[in-house]
């Protein structure tokens, strides 16, 4: 298609030129939008603060205890409206037996740009989430997860020239570069387990 625009621009500039020994007109060639590639990919990484408060067979009958650790999230934004995200975290440091030792889950992911750099978003998917290091307290369950957070664009969105592969462009975290992300998340929501509470801080890339 582009190879048959060109050519219909020569034979139309050819048109003009005088046989009377007058100057040739150059062609002008249309340039053709390009299909700009915008992924609604994202990696994060981030440190964690978990706090566990549950009931145990112990002298007051509650067990308290924070602990810090690591997570990794990856997540796809089908729009500006709606993404899925894949995370996992561990926690290693400073517990008193309530270790995180795994918690991995997939997630729906409803959000909204309150600015062009600002995204509040919700999570809400099914997780594995195991405790270890006491025997009072250790377990590991499945079950209902959720939680809230925003993301914030360090990059420069600038609209390209060209024609985008997605249905939309320039809001939020949607072009190439990094991004902060702060949230909270309810690791386990059921009856008979205790709160865990953990909230994150971290560096995200968009692809």
């Amino acid at each position: 298609m582009k190879k048959i625009a060109i050519l219909l621009a020569i034979v139309a500039s050819l048109g003009s030129k005088s046989f009377g020994g007058a100057d040739f007109v150059p062609p002008i060639v249309p340039v053709l939008d390009e299909n700009v590639d915008v992924s609604g990919l994202y990696v994060g990484v981030g440190v964690s603060r978990l706090f566990f408060d549950g009931t145990c067979p112990c002298a007051n009958g509650v067990f308290e205890d924070y602990t810090y650790g690591a997570l990794l999230r990856v997540g796809y934004d089908f729009n500006p409206y709606f993404g899925v995200e894949l995370r996992g975290a561990t926690t290693w440091i400073e517990d008193e037996g309530a270790r995180l030792k795994a918690h991995y889950g997939i997630f729906a992911k409803p959000q909204y740009h309150i600015t062009n750099d600002i995204n509040v978003y919700v999570l809400a998917g099914y997780a594995y989430t195991e405790i270890g290091d006491n025997p009072v307290v250790s377990f590991d369950d499945t079950g209902f997860s959720w939680g809230v957070g925003l993301e914030y664009d360090l990059s420069k969105d600038t609209k390209k020239e060209g024609s985008y592969e997605r249905v939309f462009d320039g809001i939020g975290d949607q072009e190439k570069g990094w991004g902060l992300f702060v949230d909270y998340q309810k690791l386990l929501e059921k009856d008979g387990r205790p709160d865990m509470d953990m909230i994150s801080f971290g560096v995200t890339y968009d692809f």
